[in-house]
């Protein structure tokens, strides 16, 4: 069983950490809307989504926040423009477009009209995408409530690299998140039972899961440690190395609440000195303090 209070250490510093830094999730930060710029702020849509099915155990004030964050760009109209003209960029629409109905910040009703026109017109959704794409697809716009025919989970699932039998130890780091992310999407972070994946899939992928978690609390890579252990939630199947991993994420949080990425991982005197800057730091943080959180609150929703 998992110590509740080291998931909620974890869990409060980072949501903390999260609400100071909220600068971090701006598409906007660096000038014009390019390349993956909305990745961060639809990472942050999916925690607050998270949260919200977690009122009872997180500051209500802290969600409000976040949401008020997702909604100052979802204001802007080059922001709302930007997955017509590039329909690429359609799923963290999607994903924030999902947290702000879902705060009572957005009337779904128009936008889904409008991405049920763009889903049917554009390639974004045509079967040449690598199958855990379209994964993530499927799930944005069913977070979203837009209508679709995209192929079912278990269909996609069967062509990922999750559903082949493979070997921990020569799965890349690059794969790793491939199979998190293809756990993430079937079981919607944790917020159902994985869908499209046999009961005979989820016991194999759970030992996988368990080897890859070791490896990785080896290696003092917090950001795949924190995957797997909410990829472990979303399965449903907890592991032996759960504690542990949950007691070195709570050892390798700094006081402010950050979880250090692989960058960040620097001297105490690198950190305070010239080593790196406080954006940088930043920047090298906030993805690892936000999958922490949001394992743990799978863990703390009882899921």
């Amino acid at each position: 069983m998992t110590d509740r209070a080291t998931v909620e250490q974890v869990v409060e510093g980072s949501m903390s950490w999260i609400g100071k830094n909220l600068s971090q999730f701006d598409p906007f930060k660096n000038g014009e809307l390019s390349g993956l710029c909305e990745i961060p702020l639809s990472e942050l849509a999916i925690l607050t989504l998270s949260a919200q099915h977690c009122l009872g155990t997180v500051d209500p004030s802290v969600v409000a926040r976040f949401l008020d964050s997702l909604e100052a760009a979802n204001h802007s109209p080059t922001y709302r423009e930007r997955p017509f003209r590039e329909p690429e960029t359609m799923v963290p629409h999607l994903v924030v477009a999902a947290a702000l109905e879902r705060g009572g910040r957005l009337d779904g009703r128009e936008f889904r009209t409008s991405f049920e026109r763009l889903v049917e017109v554009s390639s974004v959704t045509a079967p040449a995408l690598p199958p855990h794409r379209m994964m993530e697809l499927h799930h944005a716009l069913d977070l979203s409530g837009v209508n679709h025919r995209l192929p079912s989970y278990q269909m996609l699932y069967r062509r990922t690299m999750a559903a082949q039998p493979v070997n921990p130890i020569y799965v890349s780091r690059a794969e790793s998140y491939v199979l998190t992310h293809v756990i993430f999407y079937a079981a919607d972070l944790g917020h159902r039972p994985a869908e499209g994946i046999s009961e005979d899939e989820i016991k194999r992928l759970a030992k996988l899961v368990r080897s890859l978690l070791g490896m990785y609390i080896i290696a003092c890579d917090w950001d795949l440690t924190a995957e797997l252990l909410l990829s472990a939630q979303c399965l449903r199947q907890p592991t032996r190395f759960d504690d542990l991993g949950w007691e070195a994420l709570a050892s390798a949080q700094r006081p402010d609440g950050a979880v250090p990425g692989l960058r960040a991982r620097l001297r105490e005197d690198q950190v305070t000195g010239s080593g790196m800057g406080a954006e940088s730091e930043a920047e090298s943080c906030y993805h690892t303090t936000l999958v922490s959180a949001l394992a743990g609150l799978a863990v703390l929703s009882g899921r």
